[in-house]
């Protein structure tokens, strides 16, 4: 494992985004049900509890599994590798989108216009 820092902190947001998930999920659940969201030991509500015990056996569910440390370090490796564009490819790109947006926005404008007004005429209605 050449990246191992970067697979644990990957492993370790999945795990955040697990339970914070499998929480609201739960807390959704109990509401549609009407039932309390009751404090669990008095720490912390139980959609809370379940949430975090989701959280935590997920990351030691996926650092146990070899094939998704592997996958996990090969894909950081990718992505060491990539050619990240610059600034002014980034400004250039932007640039393009924003304009065809507008084009094709203001083309469609026209069409919906010219369209209308043939409606209009063919079907004789006013506004």
């Amino acid at each position: 494992m050449k990246q191992q820092r970067y697979v644990i902190l990957a492993f370790l947001v999945g795990a955040l985004l697990l339970g914070l998930v499998v929480g609201s999920a739960v807390e959704s659940a109990l509401a549609s049900q009407a039932m309390p969201d009751a404090r669990v030991l008095g720490i912390a509500p139980m959609s809370t509890m379940v949430g975090f015990t989701a959280g935590v056996v997920g990351f030691f569910g996926l650092l146990r599994t070899r094939k998704a440390v592997r996958f996990t370090d090969e894909v950081i490796g990718e992505l060491a590798k990539v050619t990240w564009p610059t600034r002014e490819e980034t400004m250039q790109a932007t640039t393009t989108v924003i304009a065809t947006t507008l084009f094709v926005a203001v083309l469609l404008a026209f069409y919906d216009l010219l369209w209308k007004n043939v409606a209009d005429l063919v079907l004789f209605t006013e506004g």
